[in-house]
C-alpha cells in the first residue's frame, strides 16, 4: 500500500472508531434511561415513614406506608394487606421492618421484588378523641329531668369526670343510661355509658347535688328512736338507736338492738322513722 493509501486508510478507520465509540456510548445513555423509565413504572414502592397515624383496631399497610410503582391492582392488593393489631385509642406500640416483610411472604409477596424504604423500626399511633364533657353532663341533665322535673335545674354537677383518663377511639359518639338515677335527699346519681359507632366503649358515673334548704333536724345521734317496719299491710314497732342525724325525709342509719343490725331508715317525725324495704 502506498503512502497516501496508508494515510487514508488511517484517517478513515479513526474515523470509524469514534463513531462506533459514540454509538455505543448513546446506547448506554438511552438504555439507561429506558431501565430507569421501566423501574419506575413496572417496580412496586412501599415507602413507611417512622411514625404513622391509625384509627381502627387492626390497620393495613394502606394506613402506615405510600405505595407508587406497578399497577394499579398491585398497589391496591398491598393497600389490603393486613399489618396486625392497632395499640389502644390514644396509644402508640412499635411496628418492624421485619414484621412488614413476614406480613409480604404470609400473602405470597416475595420482599425482594419490592422497593421497601422503611426504618428497622416505627411507631404506630392509634387516634383518639376525649370524652366530651358538656355533652355528657346535659345528657344527665335531661335524665335527672325526667324523674325530678323541673325542679333538676336547681341540682348542681358534684364533680366534673377528667376526660384526660378517657380516651375514646374515633368515630360517632353517644350515651345512654345505665339502670335508674338513684336519688335520695341530697344528691342524685346515675351511671352512663359511653357508645361509640354502636359499640359501649366505657361507663361514667354522674352524680349531682341537691340544692341546699332549711334543715330542721328531727332526729340526732345517738338517741333512741322508734322505728317503723310495714311487713305485707302490717305495721311494726321497734326501738332503736340513731347512727347520725336527720331532718325530714332524709335518709339515715339505724342500729336495732334486738337483732344487732343496722339498717336504712326515712326520718318521717320526731324521733321516729320509718325502715326502707
Amino acid at each position: 500500500m502506498s503512502e497516501e493509501g496508508a494515510a487514508l486508510h488511517n484517517r478513515f478507520g479513526c474515523a470509524d472508531n469514534g463513531a462506533v465509540m459514540r454509538a455505543v456510548l448513546i446506547g448506554i445513555v438511552t438504555i439507561g434511561w429506558v431501565n430507569a423509565l421501566l423501574t419506575d413504572e413496572t417496580s412496586l414502592k412501599i415507602r413507611i415513614e417512622a411514625e404513622a397515624v391509625v384509627c381502627a383496631e387492626r390497620f393495613c399497610l394502606s394506613e402506615i406506608a405510600i405505595l407508587s410503582g406497578g399497577t394499579a391492582e398491585a398497589r391496591e392488593r398491598l393497600a389490603r394487606i393486613e399489618m396486625g393489631a392497632s395499640p389502644l385509642p390514644g396509644q402508640k406500640r412499635l411496628f418492624t421492618r421485619q414484621q412488614l416483610l413476614l406480613r409480604l411472604r404470609q400473602h405470597g409477596l416475595d420482599p425482594r421484588t419490592l422497593q421497601i424504604e422503611m426504618p428497622d423500626t416505627i411507631r404506630i399511633i392509634r387516634k383518639a378523641q376525649s370524652l366530651p364533657i358538656d355533652a355528657l353532663t346535659r345528657f344527665a341533665q335531661e335524665q335527672l329531668k325526667q324523674v325530678l322535673g323541673d325542679s333538676a335545674a336547681h341540682w348542681q354537677l358534684d364533680k366534673e369526670p377528667a376526660p384526660a383518663r378517657l380516651a375514646l377511639p374515633e368515630g360517632e359518639l353517644t350515651f345512654q343510661l345505665v339502670g335508674q338515677p338513684r336519688i335520695s335527699t341530697d344528691s342524685a346519681t346515675m351511671e352512663i355509658a359511653i357508645i361509640v359507632n354502636g359499640q359501649p366503649k366505657a361507663r361514667q358515673t354522674v352524680r349531682f347535688l341537691a340544692p341546699p334548704r332549711n334543715r330542721t333536724l328531727l332526729v340526732r345521734s345517738g338517741e333512741t328512736v322508734q322505728v317503723q317496719v310495714r311487713v305485707e299491710g302490717v305495721l311494726l314497732e321497734v326501738s332503736g338507736m340513731a347512727r347520725a342525724s336527720g331532718a325530714e325525709e332524709e335518709v339515715i342509719p339505724v342500729y336495732i338492738p334486738t337483732t344487732q343490725k343496722t339498717v336504712r331508715a326515712r326520718v318521717i317525725d320526731r324521733e321516729r322513722v320509718e325502715v326502707i324495704l
